[in-house]
């Protein structure tokens, strides 16, 4: 019988740490309008999201590239559904109730089953759940990936090249750096154009054990590619960061980052900062989805008058955000996430353990 995989603390700070830059993103967008590309909330607009990407493909491949056999497909899916689906569907119908007048009903139920996300995710309702489509879309084919690398590694690295021609196509040849991201949004977000950022990250779960060198200069490395990705000299509109070169480069640079904090030791922090982080990246999902609703309700309540008072919103809803999502995670998340295991299916394997 397979060890479960240990958790890797680091990469739930990492995630913690996604999820809070993009609510500062949001915040500042919902605020003030969009920025220019060479602000670092543009780079935390697209890059946080291909941070979550690469971090799912490595947390998966982790978790269950020696237990998929004995967990079962079936429950796998189970698994993923429960864990995705009631936030998303919560957030959904709280966002329809703010937007009524723009949200058909069509829409909605169409946002209720939400597999169609996976084909179209720019259709989702809630704000940013295009990126819960995309990654819905790669869990279709995250067992079959788990499959062909057991049988052979190499086989990861060919589902990674492979998976590098339709993100070089969208990135060249589809995204046009002289017309606006808003308006080039289906493509950027189409799950061909995000799929490389999974395998990577599958490929970063499956590479042998870093040089202890490595290993000690990782925090000082990762803290070198966040400064990249943050300061690297590009301005214009958004676009300029997700086609051509820049794409390429900005994409490297946030797989380093992921790789150097997956592969860091921060037993450097202080307990209760560690604490905190680990607390972030559990929370996280609750902090994507919800950050949106509470500031739009904020903004239903004071009406006309938020704008005297945009800061004070601002600093509210980042507060109330970190505490209804860690209400949510310990009440609503894990009640769904026990409430799976009443449906786990018993596979041939784990019958044979018995």
């Amino acid at each position: 019988m397979s060890l479960p995989a240990k958790r890797i603390h680091t990469l739930d700070y990492l995630r913690g740490l996604a999820a809070v830059g993009i609510m500062l993103y949001h915040m500042h967008l919902l605020s003030f309008g969009e920025i220019d590309s060479e602000s670092p909330f543009a780079r935390i607009k697209i890059y946080a999201v291909t941070i979550f990407f690469v971090l799912s493909g490595l947390t998966l491949y982790k978790v269950y590239i020696n237990n998929l056999a004995e967990t079962g497909i079936k429950n796998f899916f189970i698994k993923r559904l429960f864990r995705i689906f009631p936030l998303l569907w919560l957030v959904t119908i709280f966002t329809f109730l703010l937007s009524m007048h723009s949200v058909t009903m069509k829409k909605l139920a169409l946002n209720l089953l939400v597999l169609p996300g996976i084909i179209k995710p720019e259709m989702f309702i809630a704000n940013g759940a295009w990126s819960i489509g995309n990654e819905l879309g790669f869990y279709l084919l995250f067992p079959l990936l788990i499959i062909i690398t057991k049988r052979n590694v190499n086989n990861l690295i060919i589902a990674i090249f492979l998976s590098a021609i339709p993100f070089l196509y969208y990135t060249y040849l589809v995204l046009d750096p002289d017309k606006p991201l808003g308006l080039q949004w289906k493509h950027y977000v189409s799950p061909l154009s995000q799929f490389l950022f999974f395998t990577i990250g599958m490929g970063l779960g499956a590479m042998n054990a870093p040089n202890p060198r490595l290993v000690k200069l990782a925090p000082y490395l990762a803290a070198i590619s966040l400064a990249l990705l943050f300061f690297y000299p590009v301005s214009g509109e958004p676009i300029q960061l997700t086609s051509g070169n820049n794409r390429i480069f900005f994409s490297v640079v946030t797989i380093l980052l992921c790789y150097f904090i997956y592969i860091a030791d921060f037993q450097f922090l202080p307990a209760p900062v560690q604490w905190a982080l680990s607390t972030l990246g559990e929370i996280s999902y609750s902090v994507y989805l919800l950050h949106p609703i509470i500031f739009m309700s904020i903004i239903a309540v004071l009406g006309d008058s938020y704008q005297s008072h945009i800061y004070v919103i601002i600093v509210a809803t980042v507060v109330m955000t970190i505490v209804l999502s860690y209400f949510t995670y310990q009440y609503f998340e894990k009640y769904f996430m026990n409430l799976s295991k009443k449906f786990k299916v018993t596979t041939k394997s784990s019958l044979a353990l018995k």
